[in-house]
Parts: structure tokens; sequence; C-alpha cells
């Protein structure tokens, strides 16, 4: 197996100690050099005395159990662009996680790494045998790649590191780090900002909020100037990489995909950058963007390569790094799958089929009885989940009042503050001193209440959230009609009053579930 082989070049192996790196920093991690607190997380020596800078990715998973993996939602919801990047269901792992920092072996998140900026001409370089001088154009980033080139760079990086630097990659349970290109899920929740943003914030369509994009990112000027740059010269995002937008547009490993209404379509195509690059406008650019080209050249036959084409690196390693792994791989996935059980089409329509095609009268009727007994499971399990539905939405009903009163406080210290500063500006000196030491206590205090009324509603989006990802529609709304029913059977119109509002807003942020904070709070006060 794959994973023995590894483990056995790594034991026979001697070991090698780490190439001095004597590049300047502003050559690969410009961002220590300006702010010498803000280094990379991990650095990789380079050929030529060079280096990459890679910045650590968590993923917050159990970390012991090899099947736990995180549930992402990732896309956005443009129905314009929705054929490639509407909303998406996905998972995500990290291969490496920090033993030696975890209250057991097994415990701790799991993370990756991921380059913290582009790849540069001088890195291009370095990685090709031609040993840059460390010019002021061998930080820009490289572009006039193909994909072919910049898997096989990853291949080249990963062989000289093994052959020279060995003991500064990452490890997998023993088994050493490679470099590849980044998945699409790996790329665009490290872009969006990981477990660094706020989760509020994480589904926005761009992590710089209602700051200019071009803040953060090299792009097309309303001069239609633009070019590719040096790269760290812009503001880095929230997980600390840059040019994640705009300058090249990164190559990914996947090929493209439609996205088939919430999951990815069968076919498999060209190849796909994200990011955007100096070519676009700042709305043009956004977390989930993405581009479709073919990976050859129709006119020449050759590699598509662009002047846009760039790649940004991830550390990655093996799922199955040894025996011991495979087993519990495999422990794991036995008990799993005897406790949910395992369903690829449905059930009952599969069973129905396998009746109509039996010619045994006795083995048919037992298959009747199991078909039978499979409907009332099913039955029982939708009760289940719409008594769920009918909590949640009493509980998301609950929450409208705590942040109708917090947003009416704000608005009357507001009213306060104005007050107090019209008269300020009209008294004399002491009592403007004690005006606005009383305005400074009113700011304070909204500052508070703001605090906690973003706390609130972040449990009011996850409500919304579990309701959408755990409840089928269909029973969310049939749960909604009961507890309607049943509230005004109970003369409960308060309640109900409320409940009408939080399914108003359910609806509403069912069509656009990557609301900013702010868009969420309008929802939930709007009357």
């Amino acid at each position: 197996m794959i994973w023995r082989l590894a483990l056995l070049i790594a034991l026979m192996a001697p070991p090698v100690q780490a190439q001095d790196i004597t590049w300047p920093v502003d050559q690969y991690d410009p961002a220590a050099q300006s702010a010498p607190g803000d280094a990379a997380d991990l650095i990789l020596p380079m050929p030529c005395g060079g280096a990459m800078a890679f910045q650590k990715v968590v993923v917050p998973v159990e970390a012991g159990n090899p099947l736990s993996d995180r549930q992402l939602r990732l896309g956005q919801s443009d129905a314009q662009t929705g054929y490639a990047d509407y909303f998406l269901s996905t998972f995500l792992r990290g291969p490496f996680h920090d033993a030696a920092t975890a209250a057991t072996p097994d415990a701790g998140d799991t993370h990756y790494f991921i380059a913290r900026y582009e790849l540069t001409e001088g890195q291009y370089k370095a990685l090709t045998g031609d040993c840059p001088a460390a010019r002021g154009r061998d930080r820009f980033a490289k572009g006039e790649l193909s994909w072919f080139e910049a898997v096989k760079i990853g291949q080249s990086y990963t062989q000289w590191l093994m052959a020279h630097a060995r003991d500064t990659l990452p490890q997998a349970d023993g088994v050493m780090a490679f470099v590849r290109l980044p998945t699409e899920d790996e790329w665009e929740y490290a872009t969006r900002g990981g477990v660094a943003i706020d989760p509020t914030d994480f589904p926005a369509r761009k992590f710089s909020g209602d700051e200019p994009v071009g803040d953060y990112a090299r792009i097309l000027t309303s001069g239609g100037r633009a070019a590719v740059g040096a790269i760290g010269t812009r503001k880095a995002n929230p997980l600390g990489l840059f040019d994640v937008y705009g300058n090249v547009e990164e190559l990914m490993l996947d090929p493209f995909r439609l996205n088939a209404i919430g999951r990815r379509h069968g076919q498999a195509g060209g190849l796909v950058t994200r990011g955007g690059s100096f070519k676009l406008t700042g709305d043009q650019i956004y977390s989930a963007q993405r581009s479709e080209y073919g990976p050859y050249d129709p006119a020449s036959g050759a590699a598509r390569t662009s002047s846009s084409f760039g790649a940004r690196f991830v550390l990655s390693a093996p799922v199955v790094t040894s025996e011991p792994r495979l087993n519990a791989i495999r422990d794991q996935w036995v008990a799993r799958s005897t406790q949910e059980g395992t369903v690829t089409d449905d059930p009952l329509a599969q069973l129905s089929s396998l009746i109509e095609a039996e010619i045994d009268p006795r083995r048919k009727q037992a298959l009747d009885g199991l078909r039978a007994d499979l409907r009332l499971s099913r039955e029982a399990a939708s009760t289940a989940r719409k008594e769920t539905a009918k909590s949640a939405l009493l509980s998301g009903g609950i929450f409208l009042p705590t942040l109708d009163a917090n947003a009416a406080t704000i608005e009357r210290l507001r009213f306060n503050i104005g007050n107090l500063t019209g008269i300020a500006q009209v008294s004399g000196p002491d009592e403007r001193t004690r005006l606005m030491q009383a305005v400074e206590g009113y700011v304070q205090e909204i500052v508070e209440i703001r605090r906690a009324q973003g706390s609130v509603l972040l449990t009011f989006r996850s409500v919304v959230d579990s309701l959408i990802a755990d409840v089928p529609a269909e029973d969310a709304r049939a749960a909604y009609g009961v507890l309607r029913r049943e509230l005004v059977a109970g003369d409960q119109h308060e309640i109900l009053t409320l409940v009408d509002r939080f399914w108003s807003d359910l609806e509403t942020y069912r069509e656009k579930p990557d609301m900013t904070q702010s868009e969420l709070q309008v929802l939930a006060l709007a009357r």
C-alpha cells in the first residue's frame, strides 16, 4: 500500500539538515519585515537560499476520530452566478494536529497549512533551477502558469524538501507532508477566514465587509490600468493571508463542476481558478467566485497559460498513514455504519422495486412486512423532526423581543446623547464637563448592548441554520402549521406573532443565508 511505501522511505532515508535561508525577509514574508511580530506560522526553505511562508488553517474537529470532519456551507446566493457558485454543503478536515500541546495525543483540532502569499517570480525561478539575485521584481506574483506546470512545481518542491530539508516538514502520524495545489474547499474556507473570523461574518460575500476591495486586492482601477504586482502590498484577510483577492487568479487542484442547486454536478470539466485577478473590478471579486478554463489552448493545443494564472500551495498528507491508522479508520467506519446505516438512494423505493421483482410468495410477504415497518419508522422520524422544528421555531421567536429591546435601548441612548451634546454646547465649563461625562457613560452602555446584541444574533443565526440544514423544508412547514394551530387554540396570540415573524425571517434567510450580521439584524428587527 502507498502508506507502507511512504513509511519505509521515511525510515530508510538518512536525516537531512535544513538548508539555510539567505533571502531577505521581504522576498518571502514581507508582512514580517514591516511588523516583526506578524511572522508567518511556518517558514519552509527553498533552493537558492529562498523560503516560502505558510499559515496554519485550523479545522475544529475531533482529531482522535479519523472520520470526524467539519461540515461547511460555502458559496453564495446570487442567482445570476448560481450555476457555478451557489451554496454547497461540504466537509473539511486537516491532516495535522498538535499532539504535543494537546491534553492527550488524540485531543485537539486538526489543521492544514496554506501559503501566506502567491508564488513569486523569485520562488518560481528557484524551483525551476534558476537562482535569482533577489531583485525587486522577484517579489512579484508569478503569472503565465499552466495547471500542469503548477502541479509539477508542487512535485519539485516536495522532492527538494524531502532531500534537503526533511526536518522542516510537518508530519501526520510520522509521515511527512507534501506540497500541492489547494482544493476549492480548502481555498475558500481559508479565504473567508476560517475560525479567525466571527462566525456571523463567515458567510459574507467578501471578508472585507464594507471596506473597499482595493484595500485588500490588486484589481482593475477606474482608469483601466492594472498588472501583476508584488505580494503582500495590500491588507491581509482575517487569517493573515495576502492577495487571496486579485493580483493573479489562483489555480485549484480540482476540475470544474457546475453547482446543481446545492450539490456538485456530475460532469467534471476544465481547470478552475479562484480569487479573481488584476483584470477584474472590485464588484467582480468575492470569496465564492470561480472561473473555468479549458486546460489546453484550442489554437495551439499547448497547455493553457495566461498572464493572470498563478498559484498558492498547501501542505497536505496521506489519509492512511500507517496500519494502526487504517485499523482506526476501519473501526470508526464500522461503528458509524452500524449506528447510522447507509443510504445511497431512497430505501423505500429500492425495497418496492425488490417486492415487484420477487416471485416467491413467502419472500414477497416478508418483504411487504419489512416495507410496512420501514414506513412506520420513516413516519416516526418525520414526527420527531417536526417536533424538533416546533421547538426551534418557538426558540427563534423568543429571541425577537430581546433584539427589539436592545435596539430600542440603543435608539433611546443615542437620542439622549444627541440632547446632552446639544445642551453642552451652550453650557458653562463645569456643566459641560458633567454632561460630557454622562455622554461617555451612554456611549459605553451602547458598546456593551451592541456586544450583547451580537451574541444574540449569533445564537439566532445558529437556530435558523439548524432548521434549514437539519429539517426538510416540508417538515418545517408542517411543524409551523401545527404550531400555529396550537397557539391559536391556546389563545397565545403574543407568542403567535413572534413565531410568525420568525417564520418570515426563516423564509427570507433560506433564500440568502450568506447575510452579513447587519443584514441579519435588519431582517430580525423588521415588523
